[in-house]
């Protein structure tokens, strides 16, 4: 008896699971509605460190830009690296990474050399990733370049 009742509720159980299931992944995502009235400043430090060979410096520098996302409070939001070579009058970088504040959004701009395509990912004031976008790299850096 009981055997019969487990093989007539196994099968609903299964499809009430699967129907969450469903139902969750076409649901947006719920974000605060409170960031509108944050004020955030976008921070750049650049750190430059000359290469050397046999005790001299050369003209060959590596460069770490980093962007950081604070807010009036002082805390950090967001912050990321993009490391880079300088030789002479080249600049040269493998991967693009950078944090951009447009109106009420936070643009993340990341495209990689010899790729066709980059990403642009869009947060709200609060730090929290809306959307992710996948645009042509050389559409992304003439948009975000510095």
């Amino acid at each position: 008896m009981l055997n019969k009742k487990l093989k007539l509720l196994l099968p609903i159980l299964l499809l009430l699971i699967c129907i969450q299931n469903v139902s969750g992944k076409n649901g947006n995502p719920k974000l605060k509605n409170n960031c509108e009235g944050k004020v955030l400043t976008i921070t750049t430090a650049i750190k430059i460190k000359h290469k050397y060979f046999f005790f001299r410096k050369t003209n060959h520098k590596r460069v770490t830009r980093i962007d950081e996302i604070v807010n009036e409070n002082g805390a950090v939001l967001m912050k990321i690296k993009m490391k880079s070579s300088e030789k002479g009058d080249t600049y040269d970088f493998r991967k693009f990474h950078r944090l951009v504040l447009v109106n009420k959004e936070i643009h993340e701009v990341i495209c990689i050399v010899n790729q066709e395509f980059g990403r642009l990912i869009i947060y709200n004031f609060c730090g929290e990733k809306m959307t992710e976008v996948v645009v042509k790299s050389n559409e992304l850096y003439n948009k975000y370049r510095f």
